[in-house]
């Protein structure tokens, strides 16, 4: 028999037909939308769960569901050709928050006015529109990427909130160089209200409000960096007047590489990074490192195998996930550096360290990156450390303990 969690029976319990789950990372919400499901099932996720057949393992552990058939696309196949499938009786769509491309901006054509989206959402709101499915979930542990990533959750769940009145609440104008740029107000009031607007689209909730989960520390080790990445990112100041391009080479450097462009080769510096996660490695054989650049994951690979460590990769490139997080489970002794845009759809609940050798500027990257580790009524801790050498690394960090995107552009303005 299946066994629930209290939160996942009381959600099936009630029956929705359509609502937002929204419980933490690695809450249940899989197995709780199987279970509410009915009839043909549509399911829409990216790509890496659709290959790796997740959603079709899940069910196959039921041994009590309603569902007649079950369909897995991607997000990408959804917005190519969702508009000719038929009939679904049930639709979930896996990772919502990857799907509501809605902007503020209003876009004119023939005189017209609407607001500017995804392809993507244009193609999944409009299927939603006709086909009108009998039951519909939005499952996400992060659906408040910004406001209006919650307005396009309420009009997928077929509700007619006003989009002018809405953007005029949590929006302010700014102009900016002939045209508007609307950009999010943020204060505590209104944090409050967007999360009480998310509660009222279904259900939500941190895991650790359900269930038991290991106890989580969090610890910032502060690395010097070294007199050749301090006279790189001297020059970089110097070289580069874009804000954006250079923060950007500045948290490269910060990180030991530089990426090459036509007018320059790649770079490699000393950094006392790899030395810190040398000791982090002693004390914990199974690291999970999560790494932005793709030439500091190389960087990382290629020092840790010189060491005889086995080191297994995990890039947007990376084929057969499934099987590399297999044998990343079945090894005593291993390294997982993982980009951290790849940050949802693989657990390794046998990892009890997590390192952010540099983090990605997006809130839900981090928010997503926190559940990989996690095992459910374990009692061991999980430890998250932090790699901070310079500025930028430690301006991304502040931006995203207070849960808010790190926007480079206003950063390098301001700071550097």
């Amino acid at each position: 028999m299946t066994k629930l969690y209290r939160h996942q029976q009381e959600l099936i319990n009630l029956d929705p037909k359509k609502c937002l789950i929204a419980w933490g990372t690695g809450g249940g919400k899989t197995i709780a939308s199987l279970m509410l499901a009915e009839g043909k099932t549509l399911v829409v996720t990216t790509k890496t769960v659709r290959d790796d057949e997740t959603w079709q393992k899940n069910l196959a552990k039921l041994d009590k569901h309603r569902i007649t058939s079950l369909k897995v696309i991607s997000k990408e196949e959804a917005r190519r050709d969702i508009h000719m499938y038929p009939y679904f009786d049930t639709e979930i769509y896996d990772e919502s928050h990857t799907i509501t491309g809605l902007n503020p901006q209003i876009v004119y054509k023939r005189g017209k006015g609407k607001p500017k989206t995804s392809q993507v959402f244009e193609a999944i709101w409009g299927h939603l529109k006709v086909q009108k499915p009998k039951r519909l979930y939005l499952l996400s542990a992060t659906p408040i990427r910004t406001p209006m990533a919650v307005l396009a959750h309420a009009w997928l769940l077929g509700k007619d909130w006003d989009f002018l009145k809405f953007r005029e609440t949590f929006y302010f104008r700014l102009p900016m160089h002939g045209r508007e740029i609307w950009s999010p107000k943020v204060t505590t009031v209104l944090k409050e209200r967007l999360g009480k607007a998310v509660q009222g689209l279904g259900f939500t909730g941190r895991l650790e409000d359900f269930i038991d989960v290991p106890e989580q520390t969090f610890v910032e080790r502060h690395i010097p960096l070294t007199p050749s990445q301090i006279q790189r990112i001297k020059q970089i100041r110097l070289d580069y007047p874009d804000p954006i391009v250079r923060v950007e080479k500045q948290h490269q450097v910060e990180g030991g590489t530089l990426k090459g462009d036509r007018f320059n080769e790649s770079e490699v510096f000393d950094t006392g990074k790899l030395e810190a996660l040398e000791d982090l490695h002693e004390e914990y054989p199974k690291l999970l490192v999560f790494c932005k650049y793709t030439e500091q994951i190389e960087l990382i690979a290629n020092h840790f195998r010189k060491l005889k460590v086995t080191v297994l990769c995990l890039t947007g490139s990376t084929k057969n996930r499934l099987d590399l997080i297999t044998q990343a489970e079945s090894l005593s002794n291993c390294i997982v550096v993982a980009q951290t845009s790849i940050s949802a759809g693989y657990e390794l609940p046998s990892y009890r360290c997590t390192v952010y050798y540099n983090e990605s500027y997006s809130t839900v990257d981090a928010q997503q990156s926190l559940g990989r580790t996690l095992r459910i009524n374990n009692p061991q801790k999980n430890l998250y450390v932090y790699l901070l050498s310079g500025d930028i690394d430690k301006g991304v960090r502040k931006a995203l303990s207070i849960k808010e995107d790190f926007n480079e552009k206003i950063y390098a303005e301001t700071r550097i």
